[in-house]
């Protein structure tokens, strides 16, 4: 089996299976926020008479609604005379302003000229939590939590856990210092079990414990527990210690969510139960109303999900996924217009922008609109420089899909005249040109590829699959096969390769062996494809028929199931539709 280069397949992330598959953030425990009091006028005091004379620029340009300038003269003169007052105020009319940066800035020299502020403490910390300056964000909790206040250690650890670049391993060792000066800490050591929980489980779920040790009724601790007994697929364990943990606490809304969110990996049906009972507990939090919608979508529920994701348009925090939703919902709908108004709509910066883009281009190609998918592609790769290549192969991917290959190696080459050597954009043109019969070009760009990585597994595999198939060269195939399956031989497409080869050379044996192992491991339509044929050929007509109704299960319009079947005057395909 051929690997195909398929960015569609590294970016779509499906359902609420995805969802729930991805670092879910550590719900937050209730802070007891210090209480943080409006600004208030400057205290008086003697300043130079360049201070005052900005300082009342910045009063008057407050006063008409020009806050850019009031803020910015504010905090210049606060670092300018590290006067508490003005780092104060600087800070609070920040807060009020919503600009993260100046309210960074402002508070923690506050806090440097106050540091028995407590208010001054607080705010810098969640500025720096904003701002993912996470070991800093640590050591300003620790002062808070030092000062008698509640620390901030786990929304810390939470954040920090689930955020791309965040020095996991030195908030770990700054946390596990701190527990050898203390000793038992319940909080510390579920932060720390928080920043392992990814990593490493088993030290998590120990952490954990500890915890649970010293406070049996504690939350935050029992919710790591059993995330980690689900990282460490001890499933039936974490369902049967949350189970026991509402039996104690039937009203928990932490655990119930924690519960709901494990039965969406196990049992879809009573996840579904689960959420409906919390958003109706609950039906101002659009966290759960958006996790409801999900498990609606993933069990085919479309009109109740369509009417949820519609109310959440109006949700700024669920804008951008309840559109992504809507849009897939209408594509299933057959209605591309609408499904294309739903995905512009989700934003830069949203986990789904990416699949929203890439299900833009292809319906822009699928209508027969090539102009507009390029525009677009032009478009957002100015935008978006750093993903401008996956842009092109999104778009390179979407033209080879209905039958426009030549469009595909016109933007290829354009891209390869600026970058010769480029691993993606040679092989995405190896595949167009494949489209085209093309195969001495393709076979000239793999090779092209193949000169600068001699080891490059997918290359060589992509490379021996398509002279096997289509060319007389089986020698040369299944060295280069072979070459690949010694590199990588847990990969399902080249161990499906090696069966297809082994079978073309007339060893059925072994070739059998190969692609059940590879279906095995990742059942598709194509692989299927082959083990039937293999099977059929050694006489077992009935076991080559079952695989090949497999393999229509797994995609019911397979023109590959479709040809073999034919070609071997097998019996017609089921019908999938029932």
């Amino acid at each position: 089996m051929r690997t195909q280069y398929s960015v569609i397949a590294g970016l779509i992330s499906l359902g609420l299976a995805a969802c729930s598959q991805q670092p879910q953030p550590e719900p937050e425990p209730v802070v007891e926020k210090v209480e943080e009091q409006p600004a208030e006028p400057i205290p008086e005091r003697p300043f130079a008479q360049d201070t005052l004379y900005s300082l009342l620029v910045a009063e008057f340009a407050g006063r008409r609604g020009n806050t850019d300038i009031a803020l910015d003269n504010y905090l210049e003169q606060a670092q300018q005379t590290r006067d508490t007052g003005l780092a104060m105020h600087s800070a609070k009319i920040a807060r009020q302003l919503r600009k993260p940066q100046a309210a960074l800035e402002a508070a923690m020299l506050w806090s440097e000229l106050d540091p028995n502020s407590e208010e001054a403490l607080f705010i810098a910390t969640t500025e720096l939590i904003n701002a993912k300056r996470f070991v800093e964000a640590l050591e300003y909790s620790r002062k808070l939590e030092q000062r008698g206040n509640q620390a901030l250690h786990l929304t810390i650890a939470s954040q920090a856990s689930n955020s791309e670049g965040a020095n996991l391993g030195i908030m770990a060792e700054l946390i596990q210092s701190w527990l050898e000066e203390e000793g038992e800490d319940t909080e510390l050591l579920t932060a720390l079990a928080i920043l392992l929980q990814q990593q490493a489980p088993d030290q998590s779920l120990a952490l954990a414990q500890r915890a649970l040790a010293q406070d049996p009724n504690y939350t935050s601790a029992a919710i790591v527990e059993v995330k980690a007994l689900q990282r460490l697929k001890r499933t039936l364990e974490a369902k049967s210690r949350l189970e026991a943990l509402l039996k104690e606490q039937p009203e928990n809304k932490r655990l119930r969510v924690q519960y709901a969110r494990l039965m969406a990996n196990v049992d879809l049906a009573a996840a579904e139960s689960e959420f409906a009972g919390l958003y109706r507990d609950y039906p101002k939090d659009t966290e759960l109303q958006l996790a409801y919608a999900l498990v609606l979508y993933e069990l085919g529920k479309i009109n109740p999900a369509e009417e949820q994701f519609s109310l959440l348009l109006d949700k700024e925090h669920s804008y951008s996924m309840a559109n992504y939703y809507l849009g897939r919902i209408a594509m299933n709908r057959q209605q591309p217009h609408v499904a294309m108004g739903y995905f512009d709509e989700v934003r830069a910066g949203d986990p789904n922008y990416l699949p929203a883009w890439v299900f833009r281009s292809d319906l822009l190609v699928e209508q027969g609109q090539s102009d507009e998918a390029i525009a677009l592609l032009e478009r957002s790769a100015k935008q978006f420089p750093k993903l401008a290549q996956r842009f092109l192969l999104v778009t390179v991917e979407a033209f080879n899909k209905y039958g426009q290959s030549d469009m595909s190696i016109a933007l290829l080459n354009k891209a390869l005249a600026q970058d010769p050597s480029n691993r993606h954009l040679l092989y995405g043109r190896a595949m167009s040109y494949e489209k085209q019969d093309q195969l001495s070009a393709m076979e000239a760009d793999l090779r092209a590829i193949l000169q600068n990585k001699p080891d490059d597994a997918s290359v060589l595999n992509a490379l021996g699959y398509t002279l096997a198939t289509r060319s007389d060269r089986k020698d040369e195939a299944f060295e280069l096969i072979h070459r690949a399956f010694v590199l990588n031989p847990n990969d399902p497409a080249i161990i499906d390769s090696m069966g297809w080869i082994e079978y073309l050379r007339g060893n059925l044996e072994p070739a059998l062996g190969h692609l059940r192992r590879a279906m095995e491991a990742y059942p598709d339509h194509e692989i299927a494809a082959h083990l039937g044929e293999v099977l059929w050929q050694m006489g077992r007509q009935d076991e080559a028929e079952a695989v090949w109704q497999a393999g229509f299960k797994l995609n019911p319009g397979s023109g590959i199931l479709q040809e073999v079947m034919q070609r071997l005057k097998a019996n017609q395909p089921p019908n999938t539709s029932e």
